[in-house]
């Protein structure tokens, strides 16, 4: 369980990239003029981390404005200093005195202009130690230890006391042999007794800085009973980090400067097995066993059930660990992999249990394949034909809890789960569901040289929702995609928006639109009349337009001329999106305007720092990005309404006569060009006020395209197409014209802004969100991720347990123990009231409030402590025939809690860009359910209504309202139906089951447990001592933890 890597580069060798990440790139904000070095400040391009500028690079300025003396300063390369005192966020580039107009200038004057800072990797040589000098001397090992314990001193000590230990016997110490683990201990002892003795004779600390006395031998010997033991976890780790340095040799990343010492000796057993446990068996686990014991290696770990979700890059790697090690291969055991991808070419250089001819197929199936029987194509053995695995071809999700899939008796059978996902959604369904059947969950990721491990535990960490690594990095803001792009990356994202507003939600608005015309007429119609000018007015009637535009060419029945009116849409959305939104934006923002307050004080020119003054497109044939665009627009319009046949999954000559320049010039011919109509820009989250007010030009053009656009709703409600298909964006089909459609697109926006264009592949990898995998940090990450699965099985405690993070590419291997669990506490605060309410008598002669005028808040929580895997597991009667006065009852007589409320979950909607909303209705206190058969006769005048309904069915107050309510809503239809439907059952007369089937719309199939939640109680406080006859108020509870219901069955 530890391990020691070496790496010498010789005497000299060139590091050209230090840690192999994109250069950084700042916004310049402003540059002083001074003799001594003019300082340069600068802020952080929205949607870049914040990070420090690495002092060893230089940096190139570029971009600065032609209007600002300061352009000289253009593509000049500058290397980093700063002097003491100097702000946080800048540089100094050197001499800018001649920057000043006159001598008076020099010191004082700072130039506004814009620009970009570009970090320049500055390649720097270094010596590397030769081994005989880096074994004998030296103390810069790469720090693993984050207890600042020593503990690479002490590993490096016990390296040399083996090597000594192989000198005199011409072998390694033998397992678990504690005779030859003592030599070894009084090897490192001499070691460190003979380098203490160096360093006082020379003076220095050249030799380790360890002494005789500072040793620790459980360290030692534990490093001397297990180094002749190779086990797999340790070898996949080594294995990764080992190969980064060969990839080290080409320049790029920083190589380890001389040795890694590794330890994991947490993870072994404590108390260790029997040693008659630890003895060969002539088992290609005998290594394992060696260290776990065979009663560990032999039933535990290999009669798993195990869950692996993913068959990536990760996944891979873990099939082959648990092959390897033997987890699930015994006759109990069982690994069910679950994936719902297809092996793309593209997988094959990170994906390393994929060949050629796997391409298409299932991940799942094939990674088991691959473990299983590789067969005559691959000239490799099988890892191991006693894994028992079952391959599913499925996502999982709360669409999959299926009795054919994963119910709950799946998941309570299950032993552990072990994710290689890459997307936070399912991250965190899975997390939850681990929560819900308390269940450990492995969790781990990779981003290129980096990467983390998370061992999540019941009632021992916290989950992975509530640790660090569960937060999603943060976007671009709205402002700067949509009118102020400085990066290519906010180009792409920029377009890949444009994407869902082009082909995702007018389809969405149009399907809706099929279902229920009148409903979306008249909500438009009542957004209209709320809308009445300007930036709001301007959003309505373009997603109005949108969706009529959708429409119209859906309901078109010509293919051909359906055809030409998709390619006359996308000629109208060029000019709309590169040259009317631009032209607007200039209008509302002249290049030479200027930023006001609310005060109207000038602030400085608006065109400056991050903003760039655009530029409007005309369509020119001869630029690819503009032709791109159009071809790419053309064929998304034509598949969304029908227009052509749809793209099949494997069809890779789709549309291939239809992709050139001279395809696009033919388009065009035929095509009229739009007129440019003055709009109203949004102008809500940009800081300052436009040079010109909105005008009523602007605001009637918006009410016109508005109200034709409702005119063709009415015209087509009658007989609404139905041949319409969003082009949900998927980026590993290269023939589907969606990745095209993104780079031409963030093309043509940078083309506006002048600012540096993507290709096909940059464009994918941008707006797929795609972070390559490299194979060196997936083997790293997994291999320590199986040290977590053997101390999850050993159920250790907390303290072993280790979050970790990994990075290659720059030697940097923190670990620290797993989070410990978050519980929630009944906490008291007081609170400061409002100085202008309190009476004279309130205050202290110095002014402050006194403490009983306070008022104390309480925080209830219950139970008190409690954490996120708490629950409060109701009787087995509950499910059978309880009611919500029984739930109220048990709750109060058990728990002392009273029910005040349930709002239960019952569905989830999907809005308009694809994102769930969850949806809930009240259960308790019970809604009263209306029985329209109890209306009075609608001839009768509304005096007359009330009393029918007081005299004839006794109705009152809030109860009578109702129902007058509902008389009124048929008294203006005219008639009452026919045959009223029955009234709804009452939640106050259903049971547990029922509510949960029927308010919930929860299929109860195979459920073997079901958390309630959404229960509001309140609780009463502990009473003071001294207030035993007083009543004391409820309080709300603020945490409560769920009740758990278990279904028979």
């Amino acid at each position: 369980l530890s391990c020691s890597i070496f790496v010498d580069h010789g005497d000299s060798f060139m590091i050209a990239d230090p840690d192999g990440e994109k250069p950084a790139v700042r916004i310049i904000e402003s540059i002083s003029c001074e003799d001594q070095g003019g300082l340069v400040r600068f802020t952080v391009p929205d949607g870049i981390p914040a990070t420090s500028l690495d002092p060893r690079s230089s940096y190139l300025i570029s971009d600065i404005s032609k209007r600002s003396r300061a352009q000289v300063l253009n593509n000049t390369l500058w290397p980093y200093f700063k002097l003491d005192g100097d702000p946080a966020n800048a540089l100094r580039i050197g001499n800018t005195s001649f920057l000043g107009t006159s001598v008076d200038d020099i010191n004082r004057l700072v130039l506004s202009c814009g620009g970009i800072i570009t970090e320049t990797k500055t390649a720097r040589t270094v010596r590397f130690q030769s081994l005989a000098q880096a074994l004998t001397g030296g103390n810069e090992f790469v720090m693993t230890d984050y207890s600042f314990g020593m503990k690479e001193q002490q590993l490096h000590a016990a390296l040399i006391g083996i090597l000594e230990f192989d000198a005199a016997n011409g072998r390694l110490p033998k397992p678990n042999d504690e005779a030859d683990a003592d030599v070894v201990v009084a090897n490192a002892r001499l070691f460190a007794q003979a380098c203490r003795v160096l360093n006082q004779a020379t003076g220095s600390n050249t030799a380790l800085c360890l002494t005789e006395d500072q040793i620790d031998e459980t360290i030692i010997r534990a490093y001397a009973r297990h180094c002749v033991i190779e086990l797999q976890p340790i070898a996949c780790f080594c294995g990764g980090v080992a190969a980064q340095e060969v990839v080290k040799c080409s320049g790029k990343y920083t190589p380890i400067p001389g040795f890694a010492h590794f330890s994991f000796q947490e993870a072994l057993p404590n108390p260790p097995p029997p040693l008659a446990e630890r003895q060969p068996q002539n088992s290609r686990y005998d290594e394992l066993i060696a260290v776990y014991g065979s009663s560990f290696v032999l039933q535990k770990l290999a009669n798993l059930n195990y869950f692996l979700i993913g068959s990536g890059a990760l996944g891979c790697e873990f099939v082959k660990n648990f092959a390897l090690c033997g987890i699930c291969c015994g006759p109990n055991g069982k690994l069910t992999i679950a994936d719902a991808d297809r092996i793309e070419l593209s997988n094959l250089s990170r994906q390393f249990l994929f060949r050629e001819h796997n391409v298409r197929q299932s991940k799942a199936v094939a990674a088991a394949a691959m473990a299983l029987n590789p067969g005559p194509r691959t000239v490799a053995n099988p890892m191991n034909t006693h894994l028992k695995v079952q391959a599913i071809e499925a996502y999982v999700g709360p669409k999959t809890e299926t009795p054919a899939l994963f119910w709950d008796p799946f998941w309570e059978n299950l032993d552990g789960i072990c994710n290689a996902l890459d997307n936070m959604e399912a991250r965190f369904y899975v997390d939850a569901q681990c929560v819900k059947f308390e269940k450990p969950l492995l969790e781990s990721g990779t981003m290129g040289t980096s990467g983390n491990i998370d061992p999540i535990v019941p009632n021992k960490t916290r989950t992975y929702r509530q640790g660090g690594n569960a937060a999603d990095q943060a976007g671009v803001p709205m402002c700067t995609l949509r009118n102020f792009p400085h990066l290519t990356d906010h180009c792409v994202e920029w377009a890949r928006d444009k994407f869902a507003e082009l082909f995702v939600k007018p389809a969405r608005r149009a399907m809706k639109f099929a279902a229920d015309p009148n409903t979306t007429i008249t909500e438009f119609k009542q957004r209209a009349a709320q809308a009445q000018h300007g930036a709001d007015l301007t959003s309505l009637a373009t997603e109005a337009e949108a969706l009529a535009s959708t429409l119209r060419l859906a309901a078109e029945p010509d293919s051909l001329r359906k055809r030409h009116a998709c390619a006359q849409a996308a000629f109208n959305a060029f000019h709309a999106l590169f040259r009317d939104q631009i032209l607007d934006l200039i209008h509302a923002y002249p290049i030479d305007a200027r930023v006001k307050d609310v005060a109207g004080r000038d602030k400085g020119a608006f065109w400056s720092g991050h903003k760039r003054f655009p530029t409007a497109a005309t369509y020119d044939p001869n630029n690819s990005a503009h032709w791109q665009f159009l071809v790419a627009t053309t064929h998304l319009l034509s598949q969304m309404v029908g227009g052509q046949p749809r793209k099949e999954e494997e069809d890779e000559e789709y549309a291939s006569q239809e992709r050139s320049q001279g395809f696009a010039a033919d388009l065009v011919a035929s095509l009229s060009m739009p007129i440019y109509a003055r709009r109203a820009v949004d102008t809500s989250d940009i800081e300052g006020t436009t040079s010109s007010s909105n005008t009523d030009d602007e605001d009637a053009y918006s009410r016109q395209l508005l109200n034709a656009a409702i005119q063709t709703m009415e015209t087509l409600a009658t007989n609404p197409p139905t041949d319409i298909q969003p082009e949900d964006f998927e980026k590993d089909d290269d023939y589907n014209f969606h990745v095209d459609f993104v780079a031409a697109c963030a093309n043509c926006r940078a083309l506006n802004y002048a600012i540096p264009l993507t290709d096909h592949d940059k464009a994918k990898q941008t707006a797929g969100r795609i972070v390559p995998a490299i194979a060196t940090t997936t083997a790293a990450v997994t291999g320590l991720v199986m040290l977590e699965l053997f101390k999850v099985v050993l159920d250790m405690p907390n303290t072993a347990l280790r979050t970790r993070q990994v990075g290659l590419g720059v030697n940097v291997y923190p670990s620290f123990d797993a989070d410990n669990l978050i519980e929630h506490r009944t906490t008291e605060t007081m609170i400061r009231p409002d100085p202008s309410t309190l009476p004279e008598e309130a205050f202290e002669a110095n002014g402050s409030v006194k403490r009983e005028f306070w008022t104390k808040h309480t925080s209830v929580a219950y139970p008190n402590p409690h954490s996120v895997w708490t629950k409060l597991p109701a009787p087995e009667e509950a499910a059978l025939h309880w009611k919500v006065t029984d739930l109220a009852d048990w709750l109060s007589n058990e728990h002392g809690l009273k029910l005040t409320a349930w709002n239960l979950q019952c569905g989830v909607a999907t809005d308009e860009d694809g994102k769930p909303r969850p949806i809930s209705t009240r259960v308790y206190p019970p809604i009263e359910q209306l029985d329209l058969n109890k209306l009075p006769d609608l001839t009768l005048s509304k005096p007359k209504a009330m009393m029918y309904l007081q005299q004839t069915h006794g109705l009152r107050g809030s109860s009578m309202m109702k129902y007058l309510a509902e008389w009124d809503k048929y008294r203006k239809i005219g008639h009452l139906p026919e045959n009223f439907p029955p009234p709804e059952k009452s939640t106050a007369e259903m049971t547990l089951i029922e509510i949960l089937q029927i308010k919930g719309n929860l299929d109860l199939t195979g459920r073997k447990r079901v958390l309630l939640d959404g229960l509001s109680c309140s609780i009463a406080p502990a009473k003071p001592d001294d207030t035993d006859s007083m009543d004391v108020d409820e309080v709300d509870v603020e945490k409560l933890a769920p009740v758990l219901l278990k279904l028979p069955g």
